[in-house]
């Protein structure tokens, strides 16, 4: 919906915000998410907007907030959410829970884009349960939720957060024992001058990247491959498919690639749609063989499958076939890690960097702790990573695989 349509003004009243972010530091981490909840003056809800935001980083601390760098990929910038952002803040007065974290960055925010931050007037939900409860003694979110009787969602997801938060405000109101009128504040919110955003405003909520992702560009290679089945060699094909998905990312230009492999090779899509069941196969026994726990071989599956165009049910399809034993290509198996290779390792997913640094010593590789001209792989914890790392070996041409790829590969001498 073109933010144009959305152009109505509140009445006065509060903004209840959130914001989940790559870390703690407002003056280098980013927002990874955001959330308003929009009410009257008597706290009754108006409107509600979230959206990812792409940090154009590492989405950091994606244990807490549960967005990895796919899901944010393809999420507006901090620019593109704006003009609806400001919107629902003006002539607010803003609310939060911690409300100086959630503004700080707010504020570093609009900074970069050459912004001041407006000095509009705030309320912050735990320093006001700290004086209404004042025998509670823990004063997250969640605790004052269940103090209060207010249902907390799912914590450290934005839109879930400011609607606790806004629950929260409303029965500390209610209770008359701190405040039950703030027409001082609203007042003088009502006369904050915020910067004029213009343009429309891009949304995306969480699930919704997801959702309208592009079909996988090696299915829709497949597609346009001549149908029916030649009984021609896909052994090639596999070695190419080893080079296109080892870092678990497929550009038009590796579709591509593999298109013309195929037509080389005779092979029609009958043929194509075959290799890619026994290679989506091959994934399911590394993963077992390796004993990927954690969910990671689970996820890594699925994330094959969605690449190779497969359906959603293909994954347990195949795990159910590697498991009774069937024949399958051995991912990698045409580029493996010869001992001698120099490696490198970026992010802070699991298993920890640590522990894959101790497995590529094992496994006769010598381990650089940053990113050279000189280096021969860079192990990434997720396939959308922006770590400065990965940016700089994929600017360097530098050969890049995920951590279940690297497991598959790194096996120790003994194992060879």
């Amino acid at each position: 919906m073109d933010s144009a349509e959305r152009r109505a003004s509140f009445p006065r009243g509060f903004a209840v915000l959130d914001v989940e972010t790559t870390g703690l530091r407002w003056k280098t981490d980013r927002i990874v998410e955001l959330a308003v909840v929009r009410t009257d003056a008597e706290g009754r809800v108006l409107a509600e907007l979230t959206t990812l935001v792409n940090p154009e980083r590492n989405p950091g601390a994606t244990h807490i907030h549960g967005l990895g760098a796919e899901d944010l990929a393809g999420a507006p910038r901090f620019s593109d959410v704006l003009s609806e952002l400001v919107r629902f803040l003006e002539g607010a007065v803003l609310v939060g829970h911690n409300v100086k974290f959630d503004l700080a960055f707010l504020a570093e925010e609009l900074g970069r884009l050459g912004y001041a931050w407006p000095d509009a007037p705030r309320l912050c939900t735990r320093e006001l349960a700290m004086r209404v409860l004042p025998g509670l003694g823990e004063y997250r979110l969640s605790s004052c939720c269940k103090a209060l009787g207010v249902d907390g969602g799912n914590e450290h997801r934005a839109l879930d957060d400011a609607r606790a938060a806004a629950g929260v405000f409303a029965r500390l109101n209610k209770t008359g024992f701190w405040r039950t009128s703030y027409d001082t504040e609203l007042t003088v919110a009502s006369s904050v001058a915020w910067p004029v955003i213009e343009g429309p405003s891009r949304i995306v909520a969480r699930g919704e990247a997801q959702a309208s992702a592009e079909p996988s560009l090696l299915g829709a290679m497949v597609e346009g491959l001549p149908e029916g089945t030649s009984n021609g060699s896909v052994e090639g094909y596999f070695s190419v498919l080893d080079e296109i998905l080892e870092d678990r990312r497929v550009t038009e230009e590796k579709a591509d690639a593999a298109r013309k492999h195929a037509l080389g090779a005779g092979l029609l899509r009958g043929d194509v749609t075959a290799a890619h069941r026994a290679y989506l196969t091959g994934v399911a026994r590394a993963a077992l063989a390796g004993d990927l726990g954690g969910g990671l071989g689970a996820s890594d599956l699925a994330r094959v499958a969605r690449l190779l165009g497969l359906p959603a049910d293909s994954a347990e399809q195949a795990l159910a076939a590697a498991q009774s034993g069937a024949a399958a290509p051995r991912p990698g198996s045409t580029r493996p890690l010869v001992p001698g290779t120099s490696i490198c390792f970026s992010g802070d997913g699991e298993p920890t960097k640590a522990a894959l640094e101790a497995r590529a010593v094992a496994a006769g590789l010598r381990v650089q702790a940053s990113v050279t001209k000189k280096l021969d792989v860079l192990v990434i914890d997720d396939p959308h990573s922006m770590t400065a790392k990965s940016q700089k070996a994929r600017a360097y041409g530098i050969r890049v695989l995920t951590v279940p790829v690297f497991l598959t590969l790194a096996r120790t001498p003994d194992k060879q």
